[in-house]
């Protein structure tokens, strides 16, 4: 599972900085997403509720291998109806082995409705962050194209990938103190990675739609609805 970089504690700016990035991607895209939808996520458990949305926050529990909150689950069991979430959100697990990450975008696949999304949230490890994560020896992190690799693969369609946090190899008391301006500039001006991504994709939907056509009064022409060409 990712942490981030040891000299990194918990209420400084850097990790706050860090925690409202993710927390930014998961809102844009649970904003178009009414229904139910589920996070997994290394922090606290909950229900957030919206006009017409609900969110179940699982914590997961890497020592006992399961998520606890309001719906208890084993890896990768998630206790939902098939087809009964609009958007099934992954949120900073680490997960970088791709076998375990296959076995968990099946399930999200099982309980996504068509057209529902999942969204994996995570470190960029290639990023000024997560090289220094992984310097002090913290567990590899997933890459981002390994992921979107991985869900076209599966059979998911409008793989999209986005980052955010643009941080360069600065000392940390000047990121902490500029954070702000520099993630700015950086993104306007220098490619520097993101220090968080967004990878998310859609479930194909199933649904049959049937067109009714009729022949038209005159021989060999069909008659189509407004908007389609006529085929002979």
């Amino acid at each position: 599972m990712s942490k981030l970089p040891s000299d990194v504690v918990p209420g400084s700016s850097l990790i706050s900085r860090s925690e409202r990035a993710c927390t930014l991607l998961i809102e844009e895209r649970w904003r178009r997403a009414p229904g139910i939808s589920v996070k997994l996520t290394s922090a606290a458990a909950g229900v957030v509720e919206r006009p017409g949305r609900t969110r179940f926050d699982l914590q997961w529990q890497p020592e006992a291998r399961q998520f606890t909150g309001p719906l208890r689950c084993g890896w990768p069991d998630i206790p939902m109806a098939a087809g009964s979430l609009q958007l099934l959100i992954v949120e900073r697990l680490g997960i970088a082995d791709e076998q375990l990450l296959e076995e968990l975008l099946t399930e999200a696949l099982r309980v996504l409705a068509d057209d529902g999304r999942v969204l994996l949230v995570d470190t960029n490890p290639w990023s000024w962050l997560g090289l220094r994560a992984r310097w002090q020896g913290a567990p590899p992190m997933p890459a981002a194209a390994m992921v979107a690799r991985l869900m076209r693969r599966m059979g998911l369609d409008d793989v999209e990938s986005e980052h955010v946090l643009r941080l360069p190899p600065l000392p940390r008391a000047i990121l902490e103190r500029y954070g702000d301006p520099i993630n700015a500039w950086c993104t306007r001006v220098l490619a520097v990675p993101g220090c968080i991504y967004a990878v998310s994709g859609r479930k194909r939907s199933s649904n049959v739609i049937a067109i009714p056509i009729r022949r038209d009064q005159r021989p060999a022409l069909i008659a189509a609805p407004e908007g389609m060409r006529r085929a002979g």
